[in-house]
């Protein structure tokens, strides 16, 4: 198979000098790299941690209750789980 050469020169991109065509690709890289925040991010960010507590760990206590659970006498209190659903609900709809 045969290329055919017939096709126009590229002579008007070799004409442009080198340094402008670099400044303009620089340019484009800057754009295509920059990062602006919306401000709703921080609103997004505050809001993903209202679930977190500052409390700690407990190891001693996560043993004490799987040992009871093997033991089988771990009572499940639906009240008390509800009681603490509604004060937990509560105190996010209270937040500014």
């Amino acid at each position: 198979m045969k290329i055919d050469n017939s096709g126009k020169p590229l002579a008007n991109i070799a004409a442009r000098p080198l340094e402008g065509r670099v400044a303009a690709k620089a340019e484009q890289a800057t754009e295509k790299n920059s990062v602006s925040i919306n401000p709703l991010a921080a609103q997004l960010s505050n809001v993903a941690g209202a679930g977190k507590s500052d409390s700690t760990f407990d190891a001693d206590k996560v043993a004490e209750i799987r040992q009871a659970i093997a033991d089988g006498r771990f009572a499940i209190k639906p009240e008390a789980i509800a009681d603490g659903l509604l004060s937990s609900v509560k105190a996010l709809l209270a937040r500014p």
